[in-house]
């Protein structure tokens, strides 16, 4: 080769790039545009192996991502750091770059491995504001034909082209992403809207969340009593969720992105986690992260954060308004928790006072609230009931004799045993109890049956609706035998206290005639898992 090494030998392939130009417009995505550019290149230039490069940013590298020709399945998805490839040659210039022996240049990288004499030509890939997108490149063997001026001007026709291209698509993809982005966000706000649960928010929001930023995981993490760290909500990738939550059972202690945040009371950002002051040791998965605190009552009591496992992203403010937003609704639906969790526990206690005051008028059976309730509630988890009927059977016993109200005290007070009309006066208690609860829209169907039907017997001779079998609703089956037991089992004005095994001899004598044999037989289980019963 003599003369310029860009001589205008070539004019005759401008003909072809403008053709180039139309097919690479025609494309329907950046990854056909750009595989069209790649191969388009190769026929303008009669290259052996063509690249199209995209800079990234975030990780500041050339990343491969259209190739054509011998080497281009090897090439693809190469990632070239800052200064290694020819390429930088290119974004360094800001124009068409020719090298007539890359061997001789230590800057070239070799797909093979293996330093091999080629000539390298490569354009930049601009925007129409000047802004680097990427480089496109080809080579051949340094010992063909040298690439010309006229091959120059066509592979920076074909950039150019490939240029405007994708900046409309990339255009079009962010007004389509962005588009995306507010019909899920306010479809999130519209849902977020009919949840109360912490969880459920946390986990909607995050999902939404998660799915729209592209980071691996989030996580909502809170605050126990030892001042560490609990996972309450995880969402994302199976894998990174594995890896959170190795991270937390390894070291709970609030460190990191959430102790920070924890710490400051204030959103923490770590664009580059690794070289982030704060960073954690051990997390050395996590490249990008971002967290923001959950109040309660003006109280940092959690975090809500979001982690990139894969590679560095930036972190863009709308990202973090988002995450602020989504920590705000929870943090309400936190506050709001706490206040029904105060009036329930307000609720409970006034329950309890008022079932320990009906049994204060009669001194000889203080404590036998407490006390049936404690072994309703062992019974109840034998048996397996749900946190809900167990409150309903709690708050039932609490409540069993409010009736009582109705009755005289010295018919309460009575030691010797009771008339005919005296005890239809004392059974009226489980109805006037029943009907004064009915009154109360706070008292569920659950509990009034408690009150109602715990006299009733299993052969339908109880009081007062004289129901049998399965007919008597389970929990006041269920609260009748802990009943039974503790009156056996404690002292009273008409009779002594009688044994744990005489009770529960009698338990099983009335088994199937006043008893559910079922209950009976889980009951006294739960006698012998206390060591009160042997055998």
């Amino acid at each position: 080769m003599t003369g310029d090494p860009l001589r205008p030998d070539l004019p005759e392939t401008l003909r072809p790039a403008l053709e180039a130009q139309a097919l690479v417009l025609l494309a329907q995505s950046s990854r056909d545009m750009f595989d069209r550019c790649a191969q388009q290149a190769l026929e303008i230039t009669g290259a052996s192996t063509a690249l199209v490069l995209l800079y990234r940013p975030d990780t500041d590298d050339l990343e491969v991502v259209a190739a054509a020709g011998s080497r281009g399945p090897e090439a693809m998805h190469i990632r070239l750091p800052r200064g290694r490839g020819l390429s930088w040659r290119v974004v360094q210039s800001g124009r068409a770059t020719l090298i007539t022996h890359t061997d001789q240049d230590a800057q070239a990288v070799y797909v093979t491995g293996t330093p091999v004499p080629h000539t390298y030509l490569g354009v930049p890939l601009l925007d129409p504001d000047g802004q680097l997108l990427g480089v496109l490149s080809v080579d051949r063997l340094a010992h063909d034909t040298q690439f010309g001026s006229g091959e120059a001007q066509a592979l920076t026709l074909l950039g150019q082209a490939a240029s405007v291209a994708y900046s409309r698509m990339r255009a079009l993809e962010d007004a389509q992403r962005a588009a995306r982005q507010f019909e899920q966000l306010a479809q999130l706000s519209a849902e977020l809207a009919d949840l109360s649960s912490p969880e459920e928010i946390g986990q909607r929001a995050l999902r939404t969340l998660v799915d729209l930023s592209g980071f691996t995981v989030g996580a909502v993490v809170m605050l126990d009593g030892a001042r560490e760290v609990r996972l309450s909500v995880l969402e994302g990738h199976p894998l990174g969720q594995a890896a959170m939550r190795a991270v937390l059972s390894a070291r709970p202690s609030p460190t990191g992105l959430i102790g920070e945040a924890l710490r400051t009371g204030r959103t923490q950002v770590a664009p580059d986690y690794q070289s982030w002051s704060a960073r954690r040791a051990d997390a050395t998965h996590v490249f990008t992260g971002l967290a923001t605190p959950l109040r309660v009552d003006g109280r940092v009591v959690g975090v809500v954060t979001l982690l990139h496992l894969v590679r560095r992203v930036p972190v863009p403010a709308s990202l973090v308004t988002l995450l602020d937003t989504v920590a705000l609704r929870i943090s309400q639906a936190l506050d709001r928790a706490d206040s029904i969790e105060h009036l329930h526990a307000t609720r409970e206690a006034a329950l309890r006072t008022l079932g320990r005051m009906l049994e204060s008028r009669d001194g000889d059976t203080f404590g036998h609230t407490d006390r049936v309730t404690t072994l309703a509630l062992r019974l109840a988890g034998r048996l397996g009931l749900s946190d809900t009927q167990r409150q309903h059977l709690r708050w039932g016993a609490y409540l069993h004799d409010i009736g009582k109200v109705a009755v005289d005290d010295r018919l309460l007070r009575k030691a010797g045993p009771l008339t005919p009309v005296e005890r239809e006066a004392m059974q009226w208690h489980v109805e006037v109890g029943d009907q004064l609860l009915r009154e109360e829209v706070f008292v569920p169907r659950e509990v009034r049956e408690v009150v109602r039907h715990h006299h009733e017997r299993w052969d339908g001779g109880g009081y007062p609706d004289q129901l049998a079998g399965p007919d008597i609703p389970l929990l006041a089956r269920i609260f009748s035998v802990a009943d039974v037991f503790d009156a056996l089992v404690s002292p009273r004005p008409y009779k002594l206290a009688w044994s744990v095994q005489a009770a529960a001899d009698a338990l099983r004598e009335q088994s199937g005639r006043q008893f559910d044999p079922a209950v009976v037989v889980a009951f006294l289980n739960v006698l012998r898992e206390d060591g009160l019963l042997d055998g």
